[in-house]
């Protein structure tokens, strides 16, 4: 079951990496934009897939898992996303995900209170090896932001940004997975697919405050103020179908069977994707560093995965 779960979450982790090309390719359209793009269509769909078994399905909830699935939509996805877009857009990348990386840890003492953790003396190794895995990540990218000249009040809001989205994703990761833990009875498909609904619902929030007052001069299928909307739906249909609905049903099947600490760790396989894919963009090989922090995020995952091994062996 470990073993499953981590190769769960590292499939959800190379879709999730899919996501951090989109800027690169939409560069005329602001991170919100993008964002409220990606969760509506991860909305829309997750709607159309339920529709069929929807006053069934509606029957089984109860008020309080209704309230979870929409703190859920908004925690992991929708404000996850924006504060994570509007720290890039502040602080560079580095500085951001050197924060948000920081997730595994957060989550391993968010999940000591459950009972099939190890405790953090046993995870210190692996621990240390992820935390060392995003230093080396975000070396040179510290160091190109450390030379940069920008005002003291745009770095403290990029950076309260980033600890935002740090809060909200870790949060995400334990409140998901005890619900979907408790909750046995829904499979982890139609979880991904209710929590895409309670997202769509939040991204039409941010569709009519970014698009209503210019929706009458503004059409969606041409170019139009240099933004290409053509190219910009088919990127959001890309990555809200398979950056989300599918990479959440993944999640959720690694949620589900790995103890919570574990599951925070896994989640460094979205850097370690993102790194490679923009590899491949570039048209380039990792540099030195950047193949020494792939190797010891891997090595940390792999060395609490056979931890948790050992502990299932002799229990």
């Amino acid at each position: 079951m470990i073993r499953t779960g981590v190769l769960l979450g590292a499939a959800a982790g190379a879709f999730w990496g899919l996501v951090f090309l989109s800027p690169l390719v939409l560069t005329s359209f602001s991170a919100l934009e993008i964002a409220t793009g990606r969760f509506l269509v991860y909305g829309g769909v997750s709607l159309l897939l339920i529709a069929p078994s929807l006053s069934k399905l509606w029957q089984r909830l109860s008020l309080s898992d209704i309230g979870v699935l929409m703190v859920l939509g908004a925690l992991g996805n929708v404000l996850f996303f924006a504060l994570l877009a509007g720290s890039i857009q502040h602080v560079g990348i580095g500085p951001a995900s050197l924060v948000v990386g920081m997730a595994p840890v957060v989550v391993t003492l968010l999940g000591q209170s459950d009972k099939d953790t190890l405790s953090l003396s046993a995870l210190t190794g692996p621990l240390l090896f992820i935390v060392l895995g995003i230093l080396f990540i975000n070396a040179d990218a510290l160091q190109m932001w450390d030379e940069q000249s920008q005002p003291v009040s745009q770095s403290v809001k990029g950076l309260l940004m980033a600890f935002g989205a740090l809060v909200s994703w870790s949060f995400y990761t334990v409140l998901n997975a005890r619900a979907l833990k408790r909750r046995t009875d829904i499979s982890s498909g139609l979880w991904s697919y209710m929590t895409g609904v309670s997202a769509g619902v939040w991204a039409l929030g941010l569709a009519a405050v970014l698009w209503l007052p210019s929706s009458f001069s503004v059409s969606v299928d041409a170019v139009a103020d240099g933004k290409d909307w053509r190219l910009f739906w088919g990127i959001s249909l890309g990555i809200g179908v398979v950056g989300s609905l599918i990479a959440n049903m993944f999640w959720n099947g690694a949620s589900r069977r790995l103890p919570l600490s574990l599951t925070g760790q896994v989640f460094v396989f979205e850097p370690v994707f993102a790194l490679l894919y923009g590899f491949v963009y570039a048209g380039r090989l990792p540099r030195p560093v950047e193949a020494i922090a792939i190797a010891l995020l891997v090595s940390g995952v792999l060395w609490a995965m056979r931890a948790y091994a050992r502990k299932a062996q002799y229990s």
